[in-house]
């Protein structure tokens, strides 16, 4: 069974598969042959990167399609952004005490967990 080490390591790649995902097929093309020995197994991998990079976040985003709004914005906030906000920023953005902040973290990441893994 999946702990919520694992699932906090998913959703904190969200940014990182977004930029991957998020390149232009120009930066993706296979080298320009000039006569120079070269291989296009780069070019290859950064192709098999970010479609790879797109299923993880369509997965990612049906599985959050299960959480509630607020549980949602949650682990957006906590997980998924550049940003890394405190806690306490968190629960200042929310309009929530701390209390309940950790009891909706530990829901969102126990349905995300569900949703994520089927148990």
């Amino acid at each position: 069974m999946a702990k919520f080490k694992e699932v906090i390591k998913i959703l904190k790649q969200v940014p990182k598969w977004k930029r991957i995902a998020g390149k232009s097929l120009t930066d993706l093309h296979s080298p320009t042959i000039d006569n120079m020995p070269r291989s296009s197994v780069q070019a290859d991998d950064r192709i098999i990167n970010r479609i790879n990079a797109k299923q993880q976040l369509e997965r990612v985003k049906f599985c959050l399609s299960f959480l509630s709004d607020e549980k949602q914005k949650l682990l957006r906030l906590a997980y998924m952004s550049n940003e890394h906000p405190t806690n306490i920023k968190i629960c200042m953005k929310m309009r929530i005490n701390e209390g309940t902040f950790y009891r909706l973290k530990k829901a969102a990441l126990q349905e995300f967990r569900e949703a994520y893994y089927g148990y």
